[in-house]
């Protein structure tokens, strides 16, 4: 008759190969939930920039609706003055300071420019006020340093983090609130 030492040793051991085999599984699916998302975060933004230059094609300043998820987003043309709730932010110009964003995309951008640093999407969250451990929230505050990025109020550095612009006509948006260091570029 085996000892009982013994059976306890080997159902621990099966217990171990349950626990690495359902790890690996888990491990699987984490990675096919980060693709998926990445392909949502992506189509999500090719559909904003397809707002952006529709909108920035139109010569009247007129809302356009497209549907998003069930709700509506409004683009408004270049000749506008600025991002209401919810809306695009607009594009940065020569005079144009933190004030003429609004809701989150003011807070990210203040953020960005109250920084010793380029900020990475983390620490962006953390700025805000938003709990950084919650990937979803970090996606949130990171596509908005984005959508800025391409309105020409922020750069994003290659490792990923985010300076406020320095824009080649010799202002930035960030304005004399933030000077840059020597040999930047946009």
């Amino acid at each position: 008759m085996p000892s009982v030492l013994g059976l306890m040793e080997r159902r621990e051991a099966r217990a171990r190969q349950d626990l690495e085999s359902w790890t690996e599984v888990l491990e699987q699916a984490q990675a096919e939930v980060d693709a998926a998302r990445e392909r949502v975060e992506r189509a999500r933004v090719g559909r904003e920039e397809l707002m952006s230059v529709l909108a920035g094609e139109s010569t009247v300043n007129t809302p356009v609706s497209v549907p998003s998820g069930g709700e509506a987003a409004a683009g408004v043309g270049s000749s506008g003055s600025g991002a209401g709730h919810g809306g695009q932010p607009p594009v940065w110009r020569s005079g144009m300071g933190g004030e003429a964003l609004s809701g989150l995309y003011r807070e990210v951008f203040a953020a960005v420019v109250a920084a010793s640093g380029p900020v990475n999407g983390v620490e962006l969250t953390r700025a805000v006020g938003r709990e950084a451990e919650i990937k979803n929230e970090v996606e949130k505050i990171r596509h908005r340093a984005y959508v800025l990025e391409r309105r020409g109020w922020l750069v994003r550095e290659k490792d990923g983090r985010f300076t406020p612009a320095a824009v080649g006509r010799g202002a930035s948006p960030a304005g004399a609130e933030r000077p840059r260091p020597s040999g930047a570029t946009a």
